[in-house]
């Protein structure tokens, strides 16, 4: 027996296929459990959340989204990473106001950093509504700093993993000393669906359904660290589905309505 654990979005399925203490499957014998050090328990947590990260691009962010880096200018950096964050707040307040007359809600996640020499930036995606260029420019360019602009498809073009990429701390890179990742509220982790599988081995070859594709650059096969085997593939739609942003009917219709006056005693 294993678990074949799926992580749904609306274009992919991460897909998980492994074995566990519960159900061990192969009558092999399991090696030694160790302790892991601090510094093993610091990388795990890193890739789990660049992993998690990564499925929230996939669940809520189309490939023509904005995928910005907003810097200061010397003399308008922030004193600390308090200070930057109440920057960064204001600046999503106005482009939450600003949605919402265009009827959209807004989608974002960011990474406030600072470097070595003392630069901050901040790297943040973005749904894209018409106009959404206009307005981050007339915004931030007239307070902080400059507006680097691009589309998600860019990232992915340059080979870029995007979770790893937006998600990045001192730990997976030497660009920066401190970091603050984060997203908004709309936004949600991908909850896993677990299924125990019978049977003592796994499929030699993964089951696509159809009108999905293999993608073939995310296929990997090994084992835990328990001695069990594990792999992991993606499988992606052969027609995507845009994922759409705007606001639902009835908050639509509440905000439409007009403002009743307040009667005087």
């Amino acid at each position: 027996m294993h678990i074949r654990r799926k992580y749904r979005m609306p274009n992919s399925i991460e897909v998980q296929e492994f074995n566990s203490s519960k159900c061990p499957g192969l009558s092999r014998p399991r090696r030694q459990k160790t302790e892991k050090t601090p510094e093993q328990i610091v990388k795990a947590n890193q890739r789990r959340k660049q992993r998690e990260c990564s499925r929230m691009v996939e669940t809520y962010f189309n490939e023509d989204d904005g995928a910005i880096t907003l810097t200061f200018r010397k003399e308008m950096r922030p004193k600390d990473m308090k200070e930057a964050l109440k920057i960064f707040q204001a600046f999503t307040r106005y482009l939450k106001r600003e949605y919402k007359k265009r009827y959209y809600d807004l989608f974002w996640i960011r990474n406030v950093e600072v470097g070595p020499r003392g630069a901050w930036h901040i790297h943040m995606l973005i749904n894209r509504i018409e106009g959404m260029e206009l307005l981050i420019n007339d915004w931030w360019t007239a307070r902080y700093g400059g507006v680097f602009l691009q589309y998600l498809k860019n990232w992915r073009d340059q080979g870029k993993d995007i979770g790893e990429y937006i998600a990045k701390t001192k730990v997976t890179s030497d660009e920066v000393v401190e970091t603050s990742w984060g997203h908004s509220r709309n936004i949600q982790k991908v909850q896993p669906e677990d299924k125990v599988i019978s049977g003592h081995r796994m499929q030699d070859k993964p089951r696509i359904p159809a009108g999905w594709y293999l993608d073939k650059n995310t296929e990997y096969e090994g084992e835990t660290a328990e001695g069990y085997p594990y792999r992991t593939y993606t499988i992606r739609r052969l027609e995507p589905r845009r994922i759409d942003h705007r606001l639902k009917p009835s908050q639509i219709r509440k905000m439409q309505r007009p403002k009743r006056k307040k009667r005087k005693c």
